[in-house]
């Protein structure tokens, strides 16, 4: 079902709303070849009272999972906010070195700059889990740990050097966290069943002037499918037209190739 997150918005509302047109009228086709309005009519008032108890709970279990999302979705591109936040801190810092450790710096973060836009990006769009398999990265790590701290001029600005490498790894680590932190298959269960009886109940108030009746419920089953859509969407933070946006690695790779640019 992944090819839904490359649909374009406007092309999935008319999706929806064809959807639920074609679902209320066989719905309604179907519970009045057997029930006439006048007898449905009847029964109002017990319907009304079943349906108003299970539209809040099914309510409260929706906007839990809509909160949660959203505030993973969130978190997730804040994360990519934060990784090029602290590499572009990092890559300004060592610049502070001296040479030839200030360039070679530099490169790694350069080299590993472009693996995350250019590798890991495009492998977690497809939802493929290489956390362990970045030779950038692990280079990145090993050539500050080599440097020999009784050679530095000034020890604190290569304290503070780690402390923002830590601080890349902690995001990289939450960049990956987040793809697999997806909603389980039961709640999804749960979800897509609640979604199916709420807009059933509908077919089951009868009204002798069918037209308005129709629309209402057809505005009511679009409104529980694509909530779900939404979810969906939000479940899946780095695929598809409304993933979160990557511009922050793209800025900061192309102002590092600028000034690599400006050393030469």
């Amino acid at each position: 079902m992944s090819f839904l997150l490359y649909v374009p918005i406007w092309i999935m509302v008319l999706l929806i709303t064809l959807f639920c047109v074609v679902l209320v009228f066989a719905g309604f086709k179907l519970i009045h070849k057997f029930y006439h309005y006048e007898h449905l009519e009847k029964y109002h008032s017990v319907i009304s009272y079943i349906f108003n108890a299970y539209g809040l709970l099914f309510a409260v279990v929706i906007a839990f999972v809509v909160y949660i999302n959203w505030g993973d979705y969130n978190n997730a591109q804040g994360h990519i906010y934060n990784e090029a936040n602290q590499i572009s801190n990092l890559f300004h810092n060592v610049q502070g070195f001296q040479e030839p450790m200030k360039t070679e710096l530099m490169k790694s973060i350069l080299d590993y700059t472009n693996v995350i836009y250019n590798t890991e990006l495009p492998e977690m769009i497809k939802e493929n889990y290489s956390y362990e398999n970045n030779s950038s990265y692990n280079k990145l790590w090993n050539d500050f740990l080599k440097v020999d701290v009784k050679k530095l001029d000034n020890t604190i600005l290569y304290d503070k050097c780690l402390d923002e490498l830590s601080r890349i790894s902690e995001s990289r680590r939450f960049r990956y966290f987040y793809l697999s932190n997806t909603i389980p298959k039961l709640i999804w269960v749960v979800m897509f069943i609640g979604c199916f009886i709420s807009f059933s109940f509908s077919f089951f108030f009868g009204l002798k002037t069918k037209f308005p009746y129709f629309l209402l419920v057809i505005a009511f089953t679009f409104i529980n499918i694509i909530i779900l859509y939404l979810i969906y969407v939000l479940d899946h933070p780095y695929e598809g037209v409304n993933a979160i946006s990557y511009i922050p690695i793209e800025k900061i790779l192309t102002h590092f190739n600028n000034v690599f640019q400006g050393l030469k």
